[in-house]
């Protein structure tokens, strides 16, 4: 059974990988935008018809379309993925270099998500139409309705600006990532947290949990125990992309508050038209997606064993 499973999910990768590949290399070239000319201006050059000629050769974009596609999927499956225009590095040590910072922002980023979704999953759940219902549902929609970008810039001119009680920018201690981590993880865990609690109703509605309390389980046992594991189900799935979000590069909160992370990275490089860098970064982050979900399927079998005898 392992083995069928690993082979399926090895080749929906591969087959993920040559599509992701394909039409990142397709979107790059039919966008505006000449990375020759702004590589000559950005360097203060004169971008005379023969100087962008010179650099596109240099470059290899004075090959054919065809040609440049076939050399780009054999530097995906060689593991080679070309040279960044801008720093001449190879594209996948500079991947790799930025890791380590979105790594650290998406675990902070999900420690806090997962701690919204339960506190308020569970307590608007449990009191529910009480108190704590309702402020919690309150929360939760506020949280869920107002945008990314501007829950960061809230943070960022009350904490850092009025108050000056944390740093706005960078990453030089866990004081920076306070900001940026709340930022990420609380809006997708008010949106989880609405969705777990419509699946702890439900579930407290089953036969099931009447019979165990009439059996003389008690009632916490049975909401962690039996209530909590089948309704967070369908949780696993929406938190386990969000987490490959995360890895990915979250692109607008690293861009706020100058996290040095993939986000960040994939931004200079599309306004620099690097397009080594864009299309290892699509490539990188589809990657990341798959093996997320991979994961979230054998989380899956772990915790519902229906799903084993499948």
């Amino acid at each position: 059974m392992m083995q069928k499973f690993l082979l399926q999910h090895i080749t929906q990768l591969v087959l993920v990988i040559f599509c992701v590949a394909t039409l990142s290399f397709l979107l790059v070239r039919i966008s505006p935008g000449d990375p020759a000319t702004i590589m000559l201006k950005a360097n203060g050059v004169p971008a005379s018809d023969e100087a962008i000629y010179a650099l596109k050769s240099e470059l290899g974009l004075t090959n054919s379309i065809g040609i440049q596609y076939i050399e780009w999927l054999q530097q995906i499956f060689t593991g080679q993925w070309g040279e960044s225009f801008v720093s001449e590095k190879p594209v996948i040590s500079e991947l790799f270099a930025r890791l380590p910072a979105t790594l650290e922002l998406a675990f902070a980023g999900l420690v806090i998500m997962l701690l919204v979704t339960l506190v308020l999953g569970i307590s608007t759940a449990v009191y529910e139409n009480g108190v704590v219902d309702k402020i919690g549902r309150v929360l939760a929609l506020l949280g869920s309705a107002i945008p990314t970008f501007w829950l960061g810039f809230l943070f960022m001119y009350l904490f850092s600006v009025h108050f000056g009680w944390l740093p706005s920018m960078g990453r030089n201690n866990w004081e920076h990532l306070i900001l940026p981590a709340t930022t990420l993880g609380l809006s997708l865990g008010t949106v989880y947290a609405r969705v777990l609690r419509m699946q702890m109703l439900e579930m407290l509605q089953q036969p099931f949990v009447k019979a165990s309390r009439a059996r003389g389980i008690s009632k916490n046992r049975v909401l962690i125990f039996q209530v909590l594991k089948h309704a967070l189900l369908p949780i696993v799935t929406m938190i386990g992309t969000s987490f490959a979000y995360m890895l990915g590069g979250s692109i607008i909160v690293e861009t706020i508050f100058s996290w040095p992370g993939l986000g960040r990275y994939v931004i200079e490089s599309i306004n620099m038209r690097d397009y080594p860098v864009i299309q290892g970064y699509v490539v990188f982050a589809a990657i990341i997606f798959v093996v997320i979900h991979i994961l979230v399927d054998f989380i899956y079998l772990l915790i519902d064993p229906r799903l084993k005898v499948q």
